[in-house]
């Protein structure tokens, strides 16, 4: 135990050391200062926003879309799938009569497809510029975000451009849970071989996507992934992997640009995560087990030989244990500033990581259809 203890440890310094050469090396990163002096970039660009229920933080997002200093922003195409709320009310109350806001009806999704695919898919057809820039309804953005977005895909040679943005948390569960998950997710996918073209390795956020029209048509667009859970990250793999060979999409942090309220409780975090994680791991059991698994011996085992310890006075693995979760907290506190969260929520690290080995043991069992199919805004995505 004392061994495995001291392996952990090791592990999560050695996390620190890569992650500080990362942040020093700059890599795959964006900000509003970002491409500031370039040349400006005159290409036409169509906003979709998907949207269901989304009265609280609809009008936010269109008037942050309608504000960016991007020139080519010829249209905003709002796509009400269905709402139940004053959505489309707000959305127009916030563009306070500008002509490029669209609102558009949605029918719902038809049979084999999934909501967000449908909704998107139908906001598209309306589209007429040659980028399309997909933002789901919860997203902030700062006024550069589309410019940077921009000069992001012309410097990289991309013809698709997706960002991490920073997360925004404030009821407790949110503190306690959103810093663990993204970190999780960031390890699993780490953006060096997300963004090598020869790696299988694929990730997207589909809160902010940014895509050539005509490499969206040549993969297929969101009818291609209509039966996908995880849209942004099949609409990533489909450009990747295009036959051709000659698209190409980046994936970048963002700080400053763009930040989200994903979840506003534990049971929103549970359910979200839930339709998500199965389908992340390309629905092999086996290594939702292994993920499971490791969680359980990183993040809670030495919180629990620490306890055990002095508990019951286990003076040999006193110094190990000790030597891990001191990693751990030095680990919580150095990224702090990649996933922002208060200070007190690091010490509850070990209760975050139980409760995400239950939502992937969770997803897995609704993936298996062992449990009731997921539900998302009303409708099954099993």
């Amino acid at each position: 135990m004392s061994t495995l203890l001291y392996l952990v440890a090791l592990y999560w310094l050695i996390r620190i050391a890569v992650t500080a050469q990362r942040v020093r090396a700059n890599e795959w990163v964006a900000k509003p200062e970002s491409h500031s002096g370039a040349p400006p970039i005159t290409a036409q660009v169509s906003a979709c926003v998907p949207a269901r229920n989304e009265e609280t933080v609809i009008a936010d997002c269109v008037r942050d879309i309608l504000a960016q200093d991007h020139p080519g922003l010829s249209e905003l195409i709002l796509v009400d799938d269905c709402s139940e709320d004053a959505t489309s009310d707000r959305a127009l109350a916030a563009a306070d009569d500008d002509p490029r806001l669209r609102i558009v009806a949605g029918e719902g999704p038809p049979p084999g497809w999934m909501g967000k695919s449908a909704a998107c898919w139908r906001a598209q057809q309306e589209a007429s510029g040659e980028w399309l820039l997909f933002v789901d309804a919860d997203v902030r953005l700062h006024p550069r975000a589309l410019s940077v977005a921009l000069a992001s895909a012309q410097e990289h040679g991309a013809d698709m451009v997706s960002w991490l943005g920073q997360l925004t948390t404030k009821s407790f569960w949110e503190h306690v849970l959103m810093p663990f998950i993204g970190d999780f997710i960031a390890l699993a996918t780490p953006l060096k071989k997300v963004n090598d073209p020869a790696a299988d390795d694929c990730l997207a956020n589909g809160q902010f996507i940014l895509i050539r029209r005509s490499a969206y048509d040549r993969v297929g667009g969101h009818e291609a992934i209509r039966e996908s859970v995880i849209d942004d990250v099949s609409l990533s793999r489909a450009v990747k992997h295009h036959p051709s060979g000659d698209l190409r999409y980046v994936l970048l942090h963002s700080f400053g640009l763009m930040n989200v309220r994903m979840y506003e409780s534990l049971s929103g975090i549970w359910a979200g995560f839930s339709k998500n994680f199965y389908a992340a791991a390309k629905r092999q059991t086996g290594w939702m087990l292994v993920g499971i698994g490791f969680i359980l011996i990183t993040s809670v085992l030495p919180f629990l030989a620490l306890a055990s310890s002095l508990a019951f006075g286990l003076v040999e693995l006193s110094g190990p244990a000790a030597l891990a979760v001191g990693s751990v907290l030095s680990f919580r506190l150095a990224t702090k500033r990649l996933i922002p969260a208060p200070a007190w929520s690091l010490l509850l690290h070990p209760l975050a990581a139980l409760l995400t080995a239950g939502i992937m043991f969770n997803s897995t069992l609704q993936g298996l259809g062992l449990r009731q199919p997921a539900r998302w805004k009303g409708r099954s995505v099993s």
